[in-house]
């Protein structure tokens, strides 16, 4: 398969699953809402950075943002949630690929994030510092894609398992408290 094709199939493989995940983050409008949402997405970070031990995703340097948003949750003045097991390795380049797929994939939803936090009052020196640094670079989805590219294709079906398995444990970790502070 091409690699322009593993981009592809990287997509269609996860459109499902993206789909769910984009309807159960839904519209943060309000304080409350965008409480739930940094919790979340800090135990959600925190689980899968942690699972990613390497500096090295196969080839390419991970932009860790877990820390960001604890400082968040502590801006907003409130609780981190427990850590959560994770089922799932990424034990290999081409899975760690898989997973930066879709982490890196979530910079480009981040703009639109970082704007509806702003209208809460929201800004990168506080409770949004995580979606500040991931709209920051707009450049890095492209530098991504280049390193993805050079995935061998015999490792293409590891990163797509893992591109999955990515945004499953994602979408567990935002349905389980989707209304929490509502």
């Amino acid at each position: 398969m091409p690699a322009d094709r593993l981009r592809s199939a990287l997509r269609d493989s996860t459109s499902p699953l993206h789909k769910n995940l984009d309807e159960v983050v839904g519209d943060f409008g309000s304080e409350k809402g965008y409480m739930a949402y940094v919790r979340r997405t800090h135990r959600f970070r925190h689980t899968i950075e942690s699972a990613i031990n390497e500096d090295d995703a196969g080839g390419w340097a991970l932009d860790r943002i877990a820390n960001l948003a604890s400082m968040d949750i502590a801006d907003l003045g409130i609780d981190v949630m427990p850590e959560r097991e994770l089922n799932v390795s990424f034990d290999c380049p081409a899975r760690r690929l898989g997973a930066s797929y879709v982490l890196e994939g979530s910079s480009l939803g981040a703009r639109l994030l970082l704007r509806r936090a702003e209208a809460l009052g929201m800004t990168a020196d506080l409770g949004a510092r995580h979606l500040a640094r991931q709209a920051s670079d707009p450049r890095r989805w492209r530098m991504f894609l280049t390193v993805l590219e050079q995935l061998p294709e015999d490792k293409h079906e590891a990163a797509l398992a893992a591109a999955r398995d990515t945004f499953r444990l994602a979408l567990s970790i935002y349905s389980e408290t989707a209304h929490e502070f509502a």
